[in-house]
């Protein structure tokens, strides 16, 4: 084996331990956060469900029997019912003043006829009608179940003898004791309201509803009639008042008619009159605006060049314009001949300077003929056009002065108008309160009167029971899971694997029998399942790595009673029933077990070969399982981590695979221990033996971080102690101890 060691210190001694640094052939797995996911496993729920049957059960009788008890304690109560219907009353609406009810109006009607049922008034009818006054004044409205006397006490302690603040409070209404029993139930969509009353006392409950429906004929008819003797006396003074009030206004009106000179013909006002006279000085004045415009453009036009043109564009004109271009194109032809002396040509200047003095004497006179027309229509329009701008300005102010007084002339108008409305309202409202309240009938009749009860209404047994029935299992289940999940151990392979992150190499179930009889399983019930579970095992280390089963595997737990002693004994028998030579060391030379479920000599051992007594082969001894040998602990010495630690383990795993095809070594607990350290890291490999509910997940989180401190080869993990098949066992506890030799010195774990 490689010299180089790695140098931890041992926990209990301070001394220091060396063990090998090499690195294992595969590196140990560390769980992942994205395996431990929280996915609810139906089996696992059935798992729980399982194994707390008894407790469900227990719970679901005991809940159950509580539920018998308190039904039996229950007085039976009967229940009278009648129909009674209820009708929008449209006399109600003269009365109340409403236009129509609508939907909503209809609902806060029959809202009202239902808390008028449960009314103290309407209660306290029905008590002095039967003489209940005794009955529910006393409180003593149902009599002697066990339940209903303990709630009397109680009512009587809150409500008989209480004072407030040092004042004396009034004493607990009979009505209120009386209305506790009474039900409203409307029938949806119907005018039928269901009136039932609940009672000790079937003929009671019977007399109660009939009564009820009775007064509640009588007390709406009663408040029918005096509702409309009220209004009709209201309504009487509101007509005589918004009579005056018209005659008032009216006199208002003519007063003001006859002040400000506001006159109608033929419906129409003064006002009415003047702005049609401004609507038509209004329309004059546009047209005389657009005549200015026109004749403004006319004359403007003359002033310009352009517009001189144009006017001097008469056919004299042009005529004398034609002769004048005609002799200077003569003139200029005859040029070439003579010379500008010539006679004929100085005559010829002379006839065309003649010509030229007549057209401007000729244009000149257009001139002004043309713009002294046109100033005189220009002038004459706007002349018109100022005095109808004048005129309108008038007529406007007097339309605004005319327009103010209409304005309180309407007002006035209006106020009468409304007023005159008002009153007519009124005085067709009175007629019809006055018509109203002499007919005396009634929107409410009986449809089914009560009859006598046939059957208690409550207590209900067959749903009671099965009530409880059903409470009790569901108070049962949750009480299970909570249970089972306030407890911190390992409960399922699947969460095993979740929480380590390793690969599951069997599991084992729980062997039934004497303590001991599950060491040698495989051995002496090769046909049962714990020795198949074994077998799986064996097969599980042949392929757990390339080169097939690891010379030496360390088998350590995180607690004791694990069991990795007897999973130490049975895997070395499954190798030796396939044909191997095992070899078996108790290296848990603290509380060793090997040689007594073995039945072996154990004064020399492990421990004296370690500290140099002994040669290893001093130390092997037989089993009676052939092809398995093993090495006891030897007598339990006072420094088991510094003999581990020793080269000389070194030379018992070196006896494979040359003696031995493999060496098993039951290693100590890791929690609280070093000896498992120092031995897993000398091991080729390591199994991690885990049983069921019996270390927590924190334990066997600590087991791993010191398995991977240590650099072990973990192959993975041994499920053992499984119950039944379903993956529970007995619950050990989160504290375990640990006994040093036969002075029983405990070591925390």
């Amino acid at each position: 084996m490689d010299n180089q060691h790695l140098v931890i210190n041992n926990g209990n001694d301070g001394k220091q331990l060396y063990m090998s640094s090499e690195l294992p052939q595969h590196v140990m797995p560390t769980p992942s956060e994205g395996d431990r996911d929280d996915e609810i496993d139906l089996k696992e729920l059935f798992i729980v469900l399982r194994k707390r049957l008894w407790l469900i059960i227990l719970v679901a009788f005991l809940v159950f029997a509580a539920c018998f008890v308190f039904t039996l304690g229950i007085e039976p109560t009967y229940r009278a019912s009648a129909k009674i219907q209820i009708e929008s009353e449209d006399s109600g609406q003269v009365l109340s003043f409403d236009v129509a009810l609508g939907e909503s109006g209809n609902d806060e009607f029959y809202q009202t006829q239902y808390e008028l049922l449960k009314s103290y008034t309407l209660a306290s009818k029905v008590i002095d009608d039967l003489g209940l006054e005794e009955y529910f004044s006393s409180g003593l409205t149902s009599g002697g179940g066990l339940l209903d006397r303990v709630v009397k006490v109680s009512k009587a302690t809150l409500y008989g003898e209480e004072k407030a603040a040092g004042f004396p409070l009034g004493e607990y209404p009979a009505e209120e004791r009386f209305i506790s029993g009474l039900t409203i139930a409307p029938v949806k969509k119907s005018q039928i309201v269901k009136v039932s009353y609940d009672s000790s006392d079937p003929e009671l409950s019977k007399n109660i509803v009939n009564s009820i429906s009775k007064h509640f004929i009588e007390m709406t008819l009663a408040r029918r009639f005096d509702a409309a003797k009220d209004a009709q006396k209201f309504l009487d003074i509101k007509v005589t008042q918004a009579a005056s009030d018209l005659e008032l206004l009216e006199q208002t009106l003519i007063d003001y008619a006859k002040k400000e000179s506001i006159v109608q013909i033929d419906g129409e006002s003064s006002q009415s009159l003047s702005a049609q006279k401004t609507a038509e000085l209004s329309a004059a004045l546009t047209i005389a605006q657009g005549e200015r415009i026109e004749a403004e453009a006319r004359y403007r036009e003359l002033s310009s060049s352009q517009g001189v043109v144009r006017a001097l564009e008469s056919p004299a004109l042009q005529s004398l314009k034609q002769t004048v271009v005609e002799l200077q194109g003569e003139y200029q032809k005859n040029l070439q001949k003579y010379k500008s002396g010539y006679p004929l040509m100085i005559s010829m200047r002379k006839q065309i300077y003649q010509f030229q003095q007549q057209i401007e004497t000729e244009t000149a006179a257009i001139k002004r003929a043309t713009r002294g027309s046109l100033q005189a229509v220009y002038l004459a329009a706007k002349e018109k056009e100022a005095n109808l701008k004048s005129s309108l300005g008038q007529q406007k102010d007097l339309l605004l002065t005319e327009r103010d007084k209409g304005i309180e002339y309407g007002s006035l108008l209006r106020q009468v108008s409304i007023k005159r409305k008002v009153y007519e309202g009124l005085l067709l409202r009175a007629t019809e309160v006055s018509i109203a309240a002499g007919i005396g009938t009634n929107n409410i009749s009986v449809v089914d009167s009560a009859i006598l009860p046939y059957k208690a209404q409550s207590p209900n047994l067959k749903m009671n029971f099965a009530l409880g029935g059903v409470l009790g299992l569901m108070l049962g289940v949750v009480i299970a899971f909570l249970l089972e999940f306030m407890s911190n151990g390992i409960k399922s392979s699947e969460e095993l694997k979740k929480a380590l992150g390793l690969p599951l190499l069997g599991i084992i179930p729980m062997v039934k029998g004497k303590a001991g009889s599950h060491f040698l399983a495989t051995f002496d019930h090769p046909s049962s399942g714990s020795a198949e579970a074994f077998r799986a095992v064996r097969t599980n280390l042949l392929f757990s790595s390339a080169d097939g089963v690891p010379e030496v595997i360390a088998v350590t737990s995180s607690i004791p009673s694990e069991g990795k002693s007897s999973s130490c004994m049975n895997i070395a028998t499954a190798f030796a029933h396939a044909g191997s030579r095992v070899l078996l060391v108790d290296a848990d030379m603290r509380k060793p077990v090997v040689h007594k479920q073995l039945k072996l000599d154990n004064s020399l051992g492990l421990s004296s070969f370690l500290s140099h007594q002994v040669e290893i082969e001093d130390v092997l001894q037989k089993t009676l399982v052939d092809g398995v040998f093993a090495i006891t602990s030897g007598p339990i010495p006072p420094n088991p981590s510094e003999l581990l630690s020793s080269k000389r383990l070194e030379s018992i795993f070196d006896l494979a695979p040359d003696r031995f095809d493999i060496i098993i070594v039951d290693s100590p607990p890791v929690i609280g221990l070093a000896d498992a350290l120092v031995i897993s890291n000398r091991a080729k490999a390591t199994v991690l033996v885990s049983a069921f509910d019996a270390a927590d997940k924190r334990a066997i989180q600590i087991t791993l971080e010191k398995l991977k401190q240590a650099r072990s080869n973990l192959l993975g993990v041994l499920f053992t102690k499984v119950k039944d098949g379903y993956g529970y066992s007995s619950y050990y506890g989160d504290v375990y101890q640990y006994e040093y030799g036969e002075n029983n010195k405990k070591l925390a774990g």
